[in-house]
């Protein structure tokens, strides 16, 4: 008999369907029952890729014992966290408040009215002895605590949406307290957290942190850094490592690229096995902006690996881009990208095949050995070589019938951070296609994702049904893309910026009239006319997998006021936003690389080039080999230069005196 999801848009919910568990969806009737029921409520909250979360479903959820459990003591309501990113992050920091570890499957246990009284993620169904409580034993003592001591309960779901409460506005301070220095001390601190022997900027497992590095490049290009040798020298050292770190071993995908989810280990040596497109995205802007710096040619070689994976795996810009591809094959994480002795034999000759395992090494202890290709630095094989091998790795592969399962759904946020990458990796390689893809992809979204007054759709679901609600980083991660495209339109001969500029203000004025908190600075994850909201509404304002809208509106403010046509109220919000950012900047930096990288931007100032054709054309093809600066390109008949709209007497303005100018 199937349960409440079966009429659901989310795929990822109608899979579970079917299940024995009584799962109802996030809405308002749910909790009125749970209330007439007087039971407390599971909200239990994954995603389609997610191997931990099939993994629980598969142990416990399709137990008809274990399910009956929950159906008997508990209203148990499933939640696809792409489809309503504002109650993972309302449930994702109350799991921290409770000291629990963040992460998917979240479980939050709640009272009737959505309150959350305790959480955590995965669970198993019998002790495995890895000090995780079996689920079974979970749900009991839940229930028996709710029947005989629910007062202690009721005093957690309280204390937990008042501090909830109290965290979206604890970080606010006065923006006439931000100073420069600031930043200094920023980039300093993520330097302190770095890894300087392995790379990256936290202890396993380890996650790649596009939005830190992008800050890091941004800020490493202001002159008060460049005149400090040393501490430039230290930016350098750690962006080197991590990158270098990352492209060479197992958070790569060598033989079909792109990147994994994260790794488990210090060494980047095990990574957990999901492709994210938003990961990619991200990163596939940082590895362009680092190429532009360094001009490494690993920098070069991943961004057209990991873009030729997104376009060969995942779509096309035309008709928009899949989410994700599952960690799992067959139920197995990594089987598809896993090798056994006989396969590598089998493909690469057994000499050869010999070799490689003994430099790359067991990848995990199993009845049979299995191996994960990874980059080496060998004299006999050279790395042309190795691609060659990857070639025929991946060959074989693509032979096989049993691939990755790919989470169909086209996410609005995800195309816009893909919309940068493009632009980011076309200015990087000098390649003009990648911005005409990325023009295309806006064009696609426009007509896929936008609704007559202004509102925008989050998803499009493989059945072309679209979801009614869309959330704040769908507004400004789109908003920023469509600027970022403005920038270079002029300069790579695709019309007139102010068409983009109008669109992005359309959906910023679109976001300040639904989402801003009108008490106090900040924006809401979810529109202030949602329904089925949760208990209390959140403010993104640290950046997780991805950046977190409030970070994103500092970009989009300070843009608008510098090239919208309502620049005066912009050039308000973002003095406004950045007082969102000036205590959290001093006490936690290592959260908000996104609005850091915003701000720097803000304060090293965005320039504005205008001339003529042959002007404008040899500072495009210039930029490739300059580091990543924000440069807005004009066609106009007489040459001038901006910083922040403060006009620059240049000592010369041809092309090669501006761009040694602006770069030396």
């Amino acid at each position: 008999m199937p349960n409440y999801l079966n009429k659901q848009s989310s795929p990822y919910l109608r899979e579970l369907s079917e299940q024995p568990v009584n799962w109802y969806p996030w809405e308002e009737a749910t909790f009125q029952m749970a209330k007439q029921l007087d039971k407390p409520v599971i909200v239990s909250i994954g995603y389609s890729s997610c191997h931990w979360c099939r993994q629980m479903s598969r142990e416990n959820y399709e137990d008809s014992y274990i399910a009956s459990i929950m159906n008997r003591h508990f209203v148990c309501v499933k939640v696809d966290r792409e489809e309503r990113p504002d109650l993972d992050l309302l449930y994702m920091e109350a799991a921290r408040m409770f000291n629990q570890s963040a992460g998917w499957p979240l479980h939050a246990f709640c009272l009737p009215d959505g309150s959350p009284f305790w959480c955590g993620t995965y669970f198993p169904k019998e002790d495995k002895g890895q000090g995780i409580a079996p689920w079974p034993q979970v749900l009991m003592r839940i229930s028996e605590h709710f029947r005989n001591q629910r007062e202690e309960l009721v005093e957690n779901g309280k204390n937990a949406l008042e501090n909830l409460a109290h965290s979206n506005n604890s970080s606010l301070s006065d923006p006439r307290e931000w100073m420069p220095s600031i930043l200094i001390q920023a980039g300093e601190t993520l330097c302190k957290s770095h890894d300087n022997e392995w790379g990256g900027f936290t202890p396993a497992p380890k996650f790649p942190s596009p939005m830190k590095m992008d800050f890091l490049l941004s800020l490493g290009e202001a002159q008060s850094v460049r005149k400090n040798l040393g501490l430039s020298k230290e930016f350098n050292k750690c962006l080197k490592k991590t990158l270098g770190a990352m492209a060479s071993g197992g958070l790569f995908d060598h033989v079909n690229g792109g990147f994994f989810r994260y790794c488990l280990d210090r060494k980047w040596q095990s990574p957990h096995f999901e492709k994210m497109l938003s990961d990619n995205a991200l990163l596939v802007s940082t590895y362009s902006r680092a190429w532009r710096k360094f001009q490494l040619p690993r920098d070069r070689k991943i961004i057209l690996k990991t873009l030729e994976w997104i376009e060969r795996e995942m779509g096309c810009a035309e008709k928009g881009f899949a989410s994700s591809l599952s960690a799992e094959t067959n139920q197995m994480e990594g089987a598809y990208y896993l090798w056994t002795q006989n396969e590598i034999s089998e493909v690469l000759g057994k000499q050869t095949g010999k070799k490689l395992e003994d430099l790359w090494g067991t990848f995990a202890k199993s009845p049979e050995p299995l191996f994960l290709p990874r980059l080496l630095e060998d004299d006999f094989f050279s790395s042309e070589r190795q691609e060659e091998f990857f070639r025929k790795l991946r060959q074989n592969r693509e032979e096989l019938s049993d691939r990755p399962q790919r989470d169909e759904k086209r996410s609005c946020f995800q195309h816009a951070l893909l919309v940068r990458a493009y632009l980011d990796a076309g200015v990087a390689l000098g390649d003009k296609k990648w911005i005409i893809k990325a023009e295309k992809l806006l064009l696609w979204m426009e007509d896929t994702f936008s609704q007559p007054d202004g509102s925008v759709h989050a998803m499009l679901y493989p059945d072309d049904s679209k979801s009614n609600w869309a959330f704040l980083e769908d507004y400004s991660l789109w908003a920023e893309a469509a600027l970022s495209f403005a920038a270079l339109s002029e300069g790579f001969g695709l019309g007139c910026n102010d068409v983009w500029i109008e669109k992005a203000e359309a959906l910023i004025r679109y976001t300040v009239k639904r989402f801003k908190d009108p008490t106090m600075a900040g924006f809401y994850s979810s529109s202030s006319e949602m329904k089925d909201g949760g208990p209390i509404s959140k403010k993104p304002w640290y950046d997780h997998a991805t950046p977190s809208g409030n970070s994103s509106l500092l970009r989009c403010f300070h843009l608008l006021g510098l090239f919208g046509k309502n620049y005066n109220q912009w050039n308000e919000e973002y003095g406004e936003a950045l007082g969102g950012y000036s205590k959290l900047a001093r006490d936690s930096p290592d959260g908000i690389g996104h609005a850091l990288g915003a701000i720097t931007e803000a304060t090293v100032g965005v320039l504005c080039l205008s001339g003529p054709d042959s002007l404008i054309e040899e500072m495009t093809t210039s930029m490739s080999s300059k580091a990543y600066r924000p440069i807005f390109l004009k066609q106009s008949q007489d040459a001038k230069l901006l910083n922040n709209n403060q006009n620059i007497e240049p000592a010369s303005l041809t092309a090669k005196g501006l761009i040694e100018e602006i770069w030396d």
